[in-house]
């Protein structure tokens, strides 16, 4: 008699040799790809343990923890395709490695390497894009993936059927065990059949996801790494720079739908608006009920919306929004910023006590965002011209550094608002 782990290891197997046939007619890139996450796992475990630095040590274990645990799964589980948690949660762990002491790790971060790993991210993406077969097999949606996701976890489930637990409370599932397995296997066999196309992009699924974990923890370890110390910048010369921060503009957006238009107009007055200082959370937030109402307005039947982009559409849209993101540190307003750690940036006192009021509201709502710093600066240059006035002077500063959050934020807004309108929109746009 065979062995049950026998038949664990043969179904499997002849499972993956014909989704390594299909593979190699469909597509070679796909091959090519999961080869490199092989070696680069591989390169990674070597430089671990020939590294002396503890804090690389460290972040490299993340990354590989992260990666084994992806591969070790069979089917894809729903919460792997929270992706954004997830990087951000990989992200994290690597900041954390590096700055053990900080009780925000992620935003210990210079800002100049943040905006180049967004440039670097960008290159690494659109190659993957030109391999051979990529794009043919990297046609199907997201939801496939979920909808086999939950297909396999009721097959798992079958432990939880009455006749199982009756006969093993009462100690006779031994007796039986064959006859539950072969159920089960005949139900196996028939099911992958049913579901081979869903496996297929499941596996071409997750040799992509390593791939992005991969290339993010690369990059996060480049921009955490540094220790440098940041430069002592006048705040003066600071609020000179932002004065000349140009108006928000961005042509595309008059080319969206109206509905997508008013969609976006709707969340972008929450965080131009909004009565209390915009933490990043806050804007986090706004950014996916954003993405998920846009979905929404291109896939009105669909249960989940968010499920129904393309695969290869999710790594063009990445590529162009990490382009856009790494094209801020060309702004000439920038330039005295790119030095500084994330943290700074987002250091500004909670301004509830003025924006808060309503004159405050009407200065935004009647003059627009850049007015701000013009304010800023020249009640800076009178301050320090006549009286000190310290505490006055950090209103000042306040004002300017929530001025350029609330700038920063709409920024990555309307940058959003666009890719996840070619993303979703059923007929693609042609890039421009």
């Amino acid at each position: 008699m065979i062995d049950t782990s026998t038949w664990n290891l043969f179904i499997p197997a002849i499972l993956l040799l014909g989704l390594l046939v299909i593979l190699l007619a469909r597509g070679f890139g796909v091959i090519k790809l999961e080869w490199l996450n092989i070696q680069a796992l591989k390169e990674m475990r070597k430089l671990r343990g020939e590294t002396n630095d503890p804090m690389h040590k460290e972040a490299l274990e993340a990354i590989l923890v992260h990666c084994k645990i992806l591969n070790s799964k069979w089917i894809l589980m729903e919460s792997d395709l929270s992706i954004l948690e997830n990087t951000y949660t990989l992200v994290e762990k690597i900041a954390r490695s590096y700055h053990p002491e900080s009780s925000h790790p992620v935003e210990e971060a210079r800002i100049r390497w943040v905006l180049q790993a967004f440039m670097g991210l960008k290159n690494r993406l659109l190659v993957l894009t030109t391999w051979r077969g990529v794009h043919a097999v990297t046609q199907f949606r997201i939801h496939h993936i979920v909808l086999l996701s939950r297909a396999w976890k009721l097959k798992e489930e079958w432990k939880e059927w009455r006749a199982v637990k009756f006969l093993t409370r009462h100690g006779l599932y031994p007796l039986f065990h064959w006859v539950f397995y072969l159920i089960r296997w005949l139900d196996l066999t028939f099911w992958a059949i049913r579901m081979m196309a869903f496996i297929l992009q499941d596996v071409i699924f997750k040799v992509f996801l390593v791939r992005w974990y991969l290339i993010v923890g690369e990059l996060a370890i480049q921009v955490y790494r540094d220790q440098e110390k940041e430069p002592d910048i006048q705040p003066e010369d600071l609020l000179e720079d932002l004065n000349s921060m140009p108006e928000m503009e961005n042509p595309m957006m008059a080319d969206l739908p109206d509905e997508i238009l008013r969609i976006s107009d709707s969340s972008r007055d929450d965080i131009l608006f909004h009565s209390w200082s915009v933490k990043w959370k806050k804007a986090k937030g706004i950014y996916v009920r954003l993405v998920e109402d846009i979905a929404q307005a291109h896939h009105p039947q669909s249960k989940q919306p968010i499920y129904e982009a393309k695969l290869f559409d999710l790594l063009m849209g990445g590529v162009r929004f990490s382009e856009k993101i790494a094209a801020i540190q060309t702004f000439p307003f920038f330039n005295k910023l790119l030095d500084l750690r994330v943290s700074h940036v987002l250091m500004v006192k909670d301004t509830a006590d003025y924006f808060m009021n309503n004159q405050a509201l009407a200065w935004v709502r009647e003059y627009k965002l850049t007015y701000i710093f013009k304010y800023a600066f020249l009640m800076f240059k009178v301050i320090r011209r006549g009286n000190p006035a310290l505490l006055f002077q950090d209103f000042v500063l306040t004002l300017a550094g929530e001025g350029f959050k609330r700038w920063l934020y709409l920024y990555l807004h309307d940058r959003i608002t666009i890719e996840a309108n070619t993303v979703y929109q059923e007929n693609r746009l042609i890039s421009k």
